[in-house]
C-alpha cells in the first residue's frame, strides 16, 4: 500500500478523481452470520460462566469466551474485506493480519471480565462498551495497514469519526439489553429475547467495520500503468472466504467442545458435592430413610433404619418392603404402591402418620411415617422417613400414670415453680386446704398458711430444701367450721440438668387422726378423768386455734400455768400430798372469774393451764392476771389439807412474743414463780 491518511475530499485538490470500493453481497452476509454466531455463543459462555464453582474452570471459560468474540471480530472484519471488490489487486501481510486479531480478543477479555459479576453496575456496562468498540477499531484499522494494493489510501473525515463512535455505542447498548433482560427473568420470556444482545453486538462490529469502508477511497493518479490495473479476482476471494469461515467455524466447535467439557465437570463436581452432602445428611440423620422403586423394592436403607429395624443394609437392598411390616400390611402395601404407578400427579394421602414396624426378631416397634414421592427416567421413587417412638409410647403411658395418680391420689399435691408459686394442684389438694384452684395456682405457697399456726422453721424452709434437698413439718390448721386439723407438709426440689430446682413437690397429708380416729377416741384422750378438765392434747388444739382467731383478728391472748408444790415434812407419818384435790380446789376458784371453763384445762398431774382471751393490751393482761392470782391465794382456802406448801404461777402472752401453741406454754412454764399469798403451813 502506497500510504494511508484521512482527509476530506470537499477541501483536498486530487489530480483525478478518488475511486470507492463496492462489495460483495453475498459475503457481506456470510461475514455477519459469523459475528452473530460467535456473539451468541461468546454471551452464552461468559453468562454461564458465573455460576462456574472451580475457579479454573472459571479463567478457562473467559478465555474461551473472550476468543469467540475475538475471533468473530476479526473473521467478520476478514470476511468483510474479501467481500471487497477494488479495480486492482490486493494482497495482504500475513503476520500483521494474523496479528491483527490481538486487539479484537484483549478487548473482549477486558470486556467479559469486567462483567463477570451477578449485577454488573452502569460503570463496568460502559467501561466494557468502550473497550469492545475500541477493540472492533483497533483490530479493523490494523488489518487494514495489513493490506498491500498499488494505490493511495483516503478516508474521509466525517464518516472515519462515526465509525469509531458507532461501535461503543451498540456494544453498551448489547451488554446493557443482556443485564436487563437476565435481571428480569430470561428463562420466562421468548426465545427471541434471547438473541437481541448478541444482534446488536452484531450491528457494533458491522456498523463500525462498514461505515469504516464507506469511508474509504483509493486514489490511483499516482501509479504510473494506472489504467493497466486489472480487478481483484471475486473467486479466489470466495474460496479465502469460505476458508475462513470454516476455520473459524472449527475453532468454535473447539472451544465449544471446551466450554461444554467444562461445564460437565463443572456440574459433575456440583452433582457429586451435592450427592456427598445428601448421602452424608441421610447416613448421620436420626431418623430412618427408606426408599423404594415403583415395585416396592428397596433401593436405599440409611444406618438409622439399619437400628430401628436391626437388619443390616445388605440383607434389606433389593428386597420388598413388605419385609418391615407386619401383617396385614405387608400383604397389602404392593396395592396401595400400583395406585400411585403411572400417575405422578396424584398425591398420597396419608403423608404424616403412626404404623407398626417388623424388626428382624420378630418384635413390632410402632413408628412414625412420613411418605414423599418422585418421578425420575427409571420410575417412581418413594421415599419414608420413619421415626421410632417406643421411647415417646413409653414416656407417654408413664405420664397418664402419673396423671392418673395425681388426679386420685389421697394426699394434697401442689407443683411449685422456681419462684415458690403454685403451678398445678390436684383435687385432694384442694379438698384438703378447703379451696378453690383459683385461690391456689399462681399464688405463693406460704399465702396459704397466712392464718396457720407456723412451726419456727418455716421461715427457713427454701434454704432447708436448697441444702438438704427435702423439707417436712406438721402445721396446725383451723377449717372453715372453726375446728383444727394437724397437717403434714413436706417439700422435695425437682432438679434439672444442672443440679438446680427447676420446680418443687409439695405434699400434705392429714395427720390430725393419729394415731386412730377422732371419732374412735376415748373420753379419756381428751379429758382429764379425774378433774374433768380438757386433757393435755385438746388444750394444744384450742391454744392452736385461739392463736390463728387472734392473728386473724388481730388481738391477743396469754397462757396462765399454775403449778402445786409439797415439801417433805418432818413428822413420823408424813402425808403423801394431793395434787388432784388441790387443783380441783383451785378449778372451783378459777371458773368463777373466767368466761368459758373450756379454756382451763388439767396440763400436768401437779399443773393447770389456762388460755386467757380477749386481752387488747398489756392493762388487759395485768388485771386479769391480779385476779385469777388473787382467787387462787384467797386466804380462806385452806390446800394445806392436801400436803400443798407453795403454789407457782407462770404467764406468757402474744403481746411479749408471737409463736406457737408450744412456744408459748413453754414461755409461760419459764416464768413460774410463787404466789405473794402462801398457803398455810401443815401441822407437825
Amino acid at each position: 500500500m502506497l500510504g494511508s491518511f484521512v482527509s476530506d475530499s470537499a477541501h483536498t485538490p486530487l489530480a483525478s478523481p478518488l475511486v470507492q470500493a463496492s462489495h460483495n453481497t453475498a459475503l457481506v452476509l456470510l461475514s455477519l452470520l459469523i459475528a452473530f454466531g460467535s456473539n451468541c455463543a461468546a454471551l452464552y459462555m461468559a453468562h454461564t460462566n458465573r455460576r462456574t464453582s472451580l475457579a479454573s474452570h472459571h479463567r478457562v471459560l473467559l478465555l474461551c469466551a473472550s476468543m469467540l468474540l475475538g475471533l468473530g471480530i476479526w473473521a467478520m472484519h476478514f470476511m468483510g474485506m474479501q467481500a471487497m471488490r477494488l479495480p486492482m489487486p490486493v494482497r495482504y501481510d500475513t503476520l500483521g493480519t494474523l496479528l491483527s486479531i490481538i486487539p479484537g480478543m484483549v478487548a473482549a477479555w477486558l470486556a467479559l471480565h469486567a462483567l463477570q459479576v451477578t449485577h454488573p453496575s452502569n460503570q463496568r456496562i460502559i467501561t466494557s462498551g468502550l473497550l469492545v468498540g475500541l477493540g472492533i477499531a483497533a483490530m479493523h484499522y490494523s488489518g487494514i495497514a495489513a493490506m498491500q494494493l498499488q494505490a493511495q489510501l483516503h478516508f474521509l473525515l466525517p464518516q472515519f469519526l462515526l465509525s469509531l463512535l458507532l461501535g461503543p455505542v451498540f456494544a453498551i447498548a448489547a451488554f446493557t439489553t443482556h443485564r436487563w433482560l437476565y435481571q428480569r427473568g430470561l428463562e420466562n420470556l421468548h426465545w427471541a429475547w434471547r438473541l437481541l444482545p448478541p444482534l446488536l453486538l452484531t450491528v457494533a462490529m458491522a456498523s463500525m467495520h462498514y461505515v469504516a469502508m464507506h469511508a474509504m477511497r483509493f486514489d490511483l493518479s499516482h501509479h504510473p500503468m494506472a489504467s493497466q490495473l486489472q480487478p481483484t479476482s471475486l473467486e479466489n476471494h470466495q474460496t479465502l472466504s469460505l476458508a475462513i469461515a470454516a476455520t473459524t467455524g472449527i475453532v468454535f466447535v473447539i472451544l465449544g467442545l471446551v466450554h461444554a467439557v467444562l461445564r460437565y465437570r463443572d456440574l459433575w463436581q456440583a452433582l457429586a458435592v451435592h450427592d456427598a452432602r445428601l448421602n452424608a445428611m441421610v447416613d448421620t440423620a436420626v431418623d430412618g430413610v427408606i426408599t423404594i422403586n415403583e415395585r416396592g423394592l428397596v433401593q436405599d436403607f440409611n444406618p438409622a433404619a439399619a437400628r430401628i429395624f436391626g437388619y443390616a443394609k445388605d440383607e434389606v437392598i433389593g428386597r420388598n418392603i413388605s419385609m418391615l411390616m407386619p401383617s396385614p400390611l405387608a400383604e397389602q402395601h404392593d396395592a396401595h404402591l400400583l395406585k400411585h404407578v403411572g400417575h405422578p400427579e396424584k398425591a398420597i394421602r396419608v403423608t404424616d402418620r403412626e404404623v407398626l414396624g417388623k424388626r428382624k426378631d420378630g418384635r413390632h416397634v410402632p413408628l412414625h411415617l412420613a411418605i414423599g414421592k418422585a418421578s425420575t427416567p427409571s420410575g417412581m421413587l418413594f421415599v419414608g422417613y420413619l421415626q421410632d417412638i417406643s421411647a415417646r409410647k413409653r414416656t407417654d403411658a408413664q405420664l397418664r400414670i402419673a396423671a392418673s395418680v395425681f388426679q386420685h391420689v389421697r394426699e394434697g399435691v401442689a407443683i411449685v415453680d422456681a419462684n415458690h408459686n403454685i403451678s398445678d394442684v390436684n383435687p385432694a389438694f384442694l379438698r384438703l386446704m378447703e379451696k378453690s384452684r383459683e385461690e391456689c395456682v399462681g399464688q405463693a405457697l406460704e399465702a396459704l398458711y397466712e392464718e396457720a399456726d407456723l412451726p419456727s422453721d418455716m421461715g427457713k424452709l427454701w434454704q432447708t430444701v436448697a441444702t438438704q434437698q427435702y423439707w417436712q413439718s406438721e402445721i396446725m390448721v383451723t377449717r372453715s367450721n372453726g375446728t383444727l386439723w394437724m397437717q403434714r407438709l413436706s417439700i422435695s426440689p425437682v432438679l434439672n440438668e444442672h443440679q438446680r430446682p427447676q420446680h418443687f413437690i409439695a405434699v400434705i397429708s392429714d395427720v390430725s387422726e393419729r394415731p386412730v380416729p377422732e371419732a374412735a377416741r376415748s373420753s379419756a384422750d381428751l379429758h382429764d378423768s379425774a378433774t374433768g378438765l380438757p386433757a393435755h392434747k385438746l388444750f394444744m388444739e384450742r391454744l392452736s386455734s385461739g392463736l390463728l382467731n387472734a392473728k386473724r383478728k388481730s388481738t391477743h391472748l396469754g397462757v396462765m400455768v399454775v403449778k402445786t408444790i409439797a415439801r417433805p415434812t418432818p413428822s413420823i407419818q408424813p402425808i403423801s400430798p394431793d395434787h388432784t384435790g388441790a387443783l380441783q380446789l383451785m378449778t372451783q376458784q378459777l371458773q368463777r372469774q373466767l368466761r368459758s371453763t373450756d379454756t382451763l384445762a388439767r396440763w400436768a398431774d401437779d399443773q393447770l393451764a389456762l388460755l386467757l382471751t380477749g386481752i387488747d393490751d398489756a392493762d388487759t393482761l395485768h388485771a386479769l392476771v391480779q385476779r385469777l392470782e388473787q382467787s387462787i391465794s384467797d386466804s380462806h382456802i385452806n390446800y394445806r389439807q392436801y400436803a400443798v406448801d407453795e403454789i407457782q404461777l407462770g404467764c406468757a402472752s402474744t403481746l411479749h412474743a408471737m409463736g406457737t401453741a408450744s412456744e408459748l406454754i413453754a414461755l409461760a412454764i419459764d416464768d413460774l414463780r410463787p404466789l405473794h399469798t402462801q398457803p398455810k403451813p401443815l401441822p407437825h
